[in-house]
């Protein structure tokens, strides 16, 4: 039996049988077949667009339709039975079978009726003639091959498009065709076009079919690249994703590894601290001990002599002075007994040094350091290294910690209870609008401007002050103006301010004539006074104001915290309620890490803006409001507080961080 017949007989009754001779990549049936090492099939040409020479070699060669791959390109073979079987396909879909088995995609012609034919009875035409512009059936085209007046008339396979053919102005065939005026023209419309580089339809739609043609290979193989580029795409999205992964991991590990370094070097000061509290504990003990021991022998010494000179008799006094038992030691020992102070500051120093040199390298941002090390990278290994580069390296080799982590171990406490408060709800606040300040004021003659939105001016008014504070009308203003013209008017009020060494707590180091402050390295011989604060690291002003407006400034060195304010002279010196703020006699501006905010009556606003450099702070006792300024180009007003001053006001400070100073004037 000949192929054919086998093709004949077994193609048409397997629907998929095309569909399996089809292309993947044009979608066409196989031509030239060729199969792959994966068992696919796809036409020759395609295949070689598909792995065209100038494609870059990243991914090796992968089938176009299971994505299989390789790393060579793999020796491609003609698969000759697919020939035969495309082939035997191909000629079934034109001829060889009835309309209606005719497999799918195969156009079936279309029949022509003939224009001579009556409508109901119509046969079917064999040819169409341009000339008459009507198609006949063999019947009628007789005379076409008979006459000689009919001869010349030219004749086609039948067109459909004979209508559409037809000049509808002119009622004659479209013969030409105007490039310029891309329109289709019969033998009276040339006429008008004389002008015109005119040619003949056939010729002018070989031309276009040609270029169409040249079109259609160059969109396939630009869809053929774009397919190439999808998957090269999706490659490296798997691969970035890949990589992200494997180095997210190893942050996570090197991060990991330095919290539990630091876990491990909290754990060890806190034990040794522990052992020297226990150490001085057992000392004190054994001292008690001793004490109790004596108190009682003197308490047994006591009885006897209260029992001698109860006998008046003389023999009877003198034979009980006798029995007398006198203590060996009758002096009493003064003894103290404390905790190595020079051991804990140096576990402090100790803990201070690691958390010093991490805030110095982390102050270079993750993107910098990144930058640098890629530069690095690209420069001469040869070349000296710049210091922030050599510092950069120290930072990928070093441990990490929190900027905020205090470096002595008795300040904690007293952050985490200072830091409290902080937690309760904040005040509400009336807003008013269009207000203005007193024209007594240092801002007399000047227009007020509010902030809008959230930085509109926060006003924290005093609650212990009684009824007639609480009636008075709330006037929260913000000015910004010129920094030459306002500081003019607050330095008409300039008053000098020193700080007291009388209040100073002991952590506190004062100097420049004490316009000065920062956190000493161990605590100061400073004699204990009842002016003096023991648990929060504030000091006083020596200057006290009872009238008057006054008005100085502090500068700010360093990111640590630190808070700016005034306080009344009853202020409590020890616990938690001494702490800047926190209670009815103190209002101050106070930044604690990244947060900026005012406090009174532990009672918290947060501000918005940046840290200030430079504080100033203005006093009026006409109006009874105290202020604080953010000094810089600008004057701005941070906040104001109405109604606070009475009694004796004293400036005061609060600092609780090694490496930033306070400075007066």
């Amino acid at each position: 039996m000949a192929m054919e017949e086998v093709v004949g007989t077994e193609a048409l009754p397997l629907p998929g049988l095309e569909d399996e001779l089809t292309c993947a990549i044009c979608l066409e049936l196989l031509q030239e077949p060729v199969t792959a090492p994966c068992g696919h099939n796809f036409c020759r040409a395609c295949l070689a667009l598909y792995w065209a020479p100038e494609r870059p070699d990243l991914t090796g060669y992968s089938c176009p339709q299971c994505r299989c791959r390789w790393a060579q390109r793999p020796e491609l073979k003609p698969n000759r039975v697919l020939c035969t079987v495309v082939s035997g396909l191909e000629r079934l879909r034109c001829g060889g079978a009835g309309p209606e088995d005719k497999p799918k995609g195969c156009v079936k012609p279309e029949v022509l009726p003939c224009d001579a034919c009556p409508p109901a009875s119509a046969a079917a035409a064999l040819r169409t003639c341009l000339t008459c512009l009507a198609s006949f059936c063999a019947e009628h085209l007789e005379p076409h091959g008979h006459s000689p007046a009919l001869r010349s008339h030219t004749l086609r396979p039948p067109l459909p498009d004979l209508a559409q053919r037809r000049c509808p102005d002119h009622d004659k065939l479209l013969e030409f065709r105007c490039p310029q005026h891309k329109c289709c023209l019969c033998a009276v419309c040339l006429l008008e076009h004389r002008a015109c580089a005119t040619v003949v339809e056939e010729e002018a739609r070989g031309q276009r079919q040609e270029e169409l043609k040249v079109q259609q290979k160059t969109v396939e193989y630009e869809i053929i690249q774009l397919q190439h580029s999808v998957e090269m795409m999706n490659f490296q999205k798997e691969h970035v994703k890949d990589s992200s992964g494997t180095q997210r991991a190893v942050v996570e590990g090197e991060f990991a590894e330095m919290k539990a370094m630091i876990e491990r070097e909290e754990r060890m000061a806190n034990k040794l601290i522990e052992e020297e509290e226990n150490r001085a504990d057992t000392r004190c003990a054994a001292r008690l001990d001793q004490m109790s021991s004596r108190l009682e022998k003197l308490k047994e010494y006591k009885e006897q002599l209260k029992s001698a000179l109860a006998h008046k008799g003389g023999i009877t006094f003198w034979k009980r002075v006798e029995y007398l038992q006198v203590p060996l030691d009758t002096s009493t020992s003064q003894e103290q007994v404390e905790v190595d102070a020079k051991k804990l500051v140096h576990i402090a120093k100790a803990v201070s040094a690691i958390r010093g040199k991490l805030t110095k390298q982390l102050k270079i941002s993750l993107e910098q350091r990144v930058q640098q090390l890629e530069q690095a990278e690209k420069a001469n290994s040869k070349q000296p290294k710049t210091e922030q580069l050599q510092l950069v390296e120290e930072q990928t080799e070093s441990l990490g910690c929190l900027l905020g982590r205090e470096p002595i171990f008795a300040e904690r406490k007293e952050k985490v209870e200072a830091s409290k408060p902080s937690e309760d709800k904040q005040p509400k606040t009336k807003k008013n609008k269009n207000t203005r300040m007193k024209n007594n004021g240092p801002m007399h003659g000047q227009n007020q401007t509010e902030i809008p939105g959230k930085g509109k001016p926060t006003l924290i008014q005093s609650l212990v002050h009684g009824p007639h504070i609480a009636d008075r009308p709330e006037r929260p203003s913000t000015c910004i103006s010129s920094a030459t013209q306002k500081r003019q008017n607050f330095l008409q009020y300039n008053t000098r301010v020193t700080f007291n060494q009388r209040s100073a707590h002991k952590k506190l180091l004062l100097g420049n004539h004490y316009t000065s402050l920062s956190i000493a390295e161990q605590p100061q011989d400073y004699p204990n006074l009842p002016e003096r604060f023991y648990n929060c690291c504030q000091v006083l002003g020596f200057q006290r104001f009872t009238n008057g407006r006054h008005y100085w400034e502090v500068g700010i060195q360093g990111n640590g915290f630190w808070a700016i304010g005034v306080a009344c002279a009853g202020i409590e010196r020890s616990g938690s309620c001494s702490r800047l703020g926190r209670n009815a006699l103190s209002w101050c501006v106070e930044r604690f890490g990244l947060k900026l905010s005012a406090w009174h009556a532990s009672q918290e606003v947060p501000l918005l803006g940046p840290p200030p450099r430079v504080v100033g702070v203005y006093l009026d006792f006409e109006t009874r409001e105290v202020a604080f300024y953010s000094v810089g180009a600008t004057m701005l007003l941070l906040c104001q507080f109405r109604g606070a001053l009475r009694d004796q006001i004293l400036p005061a400070f609060w600092l609780c961080s090694s490496g930033t100073k306070l400075t007066l004037g």
